[in-house]
Formats: C-alpha cells, structure tokens, sequence
C-alpha cells in the first residue's frame, strides 16, 4: 500500500514537471532583446516574437525603430 502511494506521487510529481514547459522569454533593452530562460516582463511588441532559431540570434532595433532578427554565424 504504502509503495503504490510513493510510486503514484512520484509519478504525479513528474507529471507537474514535464506537464508545465519552461518559461522563457525575450528580455529587451533600448536597442537589442536577447532571449532568455527565465519569466521577465516581455514588452508587448515581443509577445508575438517566437523563440530564436538559432541560440545566438537576438532582435535589434534598426534606424527607423523597426526590429529585426540578426543570427551571428
């Protein structure tokens, strides 16, 4: 009885974690947003951003205020 409860809280423990995805977001200063793995308040014009698709790539804000993705190789 008592091993069923632990195997059955372990596997809901695991379930909580593996059910509920990291939070990452994109973290933006005046002129670059650089992707990060922890929760900060994304400004608004980010939400819609996705995540890079490259680990290096950031966001850089050009001379007319437009964004765009800038990949380093």
């Amino acid at each position: 009885m008592i091993r069923t409860l632990l195997v059955a809280s372990a596997l809901a423990t695991a379930l909580l974690f593996l059910g509920s995805p990291a939070k990452a977001e994109w973290l933006c200063g005046e002129e670059r947003c650089v992707w990060v793995s922890w929760d900060v308040d994304e400004p608004d014009f980010a939400e819609a951003w996705g995540p890079p698709v490259r680990p290096n790539c950031f966001w850089k804000q050009g001379v007319f205020g437009r964004w765009k993705m800038v990949c380093p190789r």
